[in-house]
């Protein structure tokens, strides 16, 4: 009998991990596709994972991916929102252990790799390019280096990003409810500091900054902000976006702490959007969304892995239970779970922005006051 063929949209974190969790609930029961788009250009962006997701790889029996080096340990954050007064996250308090700083490249090649021993194939440097019903069956266009291929799917699992390429080439509407804009800077330390390396973050009139050290003596300056404010203050530009880095003391003071040195004006500025929205609908008949292609969370929650990690690992159990003659009943709740966690992540947005007050004035702000 021919087993089913289940291909993954994106072999990111949400990808791989479905990936795992459906191998190991199916064994040698169905066949196992990840396509693994083409490299985004520029640096691998979302670093930070908080304990609780170290603490899901440890439960996937992963924790080999999180030895350190390469990954740096995070042993919290220093905050400065919503008062004058700088506030501490120590993780040190948490029962799930440490957070990291990844080495991001690295971690994904691990999380490929683990896919891979459990007999997941992938399909490097391929696009979805477009996609189709046919009865019980999907069928995929896929492109690849060794050209256009049709190819049928028992079950598609969408985790190709924010784009949800897969789900809305099904006629799945995305429901966005906001969208920051990030313009990252990366810098090389001439030397590894040696103070904990704490995350920092700090409201500002225009946004709020982030920073921290990466693994291989590297550090990384965010800024969290809105299109048309990036534009209107020309914060795309690295010497605009310097000057407003140089204004905020705290923050600048914190880094040179950190990384040792006072971060330089960049020579580039990459811009990365991270929108909160969500799907209409995250599964379907056949298919299946995952991670941030199903919902996905502002950039402040550092939720991203975390978030992606633990749907996976759900996801993968549900769509086994489907292939295994279950009924639709695990897909359903699946779908409940994601809906619940978007919508108590909408409450923790409401609270973390509605507690800075003191730039209420500023259009990035009210904003999201009145949201």
């Amino acid at each position: 009998m021919k087993r089913p063929q289940v291909y993954i949209i994106g072999a990111g974190p949400a990808g791989c991990a479905t990936a795992i969790a459906l191998a190991r609930a199916c064994a040698d029961a169905v066949d196992i596709t990840l396509l693994d788009g083409p490299r985004r250009p520029g640096p691998a962006i979302g670093e930070t994972l908080p304990p609780a997701a170290a603490a899901t790889l440890r439960a996937q029996g992963l924790a080999q991916l999180l030895d350190d080096p390469p990954h740096l340990r995070c042993p919290g954050s220093h905050s400065l929102w919503g008062s004058d007064t700088a506030g501490f996250n120590d993780f040190f308090l948490t029962p799930v252990g440490a957070g990291y700083h990844l080495d991001r490249v690295r971690f994904d090649a691990d999380l490929l790799a683990a896919a891979a021993q459990l007999g997941a194939t992938t399909v490097a440097d391929s696009r979805l390019m477009g996609i189709e019903r046919h009865g019980a069956q999907i069928e995929l266009a896929v492109q690849s280096p060794a050209g256009r291929t049709q190819r049928r799917a028992d079950f598609v699992v969408d985790a190709s990003g924010i784009q949800a390429r897969a789900a809305r080439g099904l006629g799945v509407v995305r429901n966005e409810y906001d969208c920051v804009v990030s313009a990252c800077a990366f810098f090389t330390l001439p030397k590894a500091p040696e103070l904990p390396a704490h995350t920092l973050i700090c409201a500002a009139p225009e946004g709020w900054w982030y920073a921290t050290r990466l693994p291989g003596s590297r550090a990384l300056v965010s800024l969290c902000t809105d299109a048309d404010v990036i534009k209107r203050q020309r914060l795309d530009q690295p010497g605009c976006w310097h000057r407003a880095l140089c204004s905020n003391d705290w923050l600048l003071s914190r880094c040179v702490e950190q990384f040792g040195i006072a971060p330089q004006q960049p020579r580039e500025l990459w811009l990365r959007a991270a929108p909160s929205a969500i799907l209409s609908c995250v599964t379907g008949t056949g298919w299946l969304a995952v991670g941030d292609a199903a919902a996905s969370y502002d950039s402040l929650t550092s939720a991203g892995i975390s978030k992606a990690l633990a749907q996976g690992e759900r996801a993968g159990e549900a769509i086994a239970e489907r292939l295994g003659g279950g009924g639709d009943a695990a897909l359903a709740e699946y779908q409940s779970g994601v809906f619940a966690e978007f919508s108590d992540y909408l409450r923790l947005h409401q609270r973390l922005y509605g507690a800075e007050t003191r730039f209420a004035d500023q259009p990035f702000w009210r904003r999201r006051m009145v949201a």
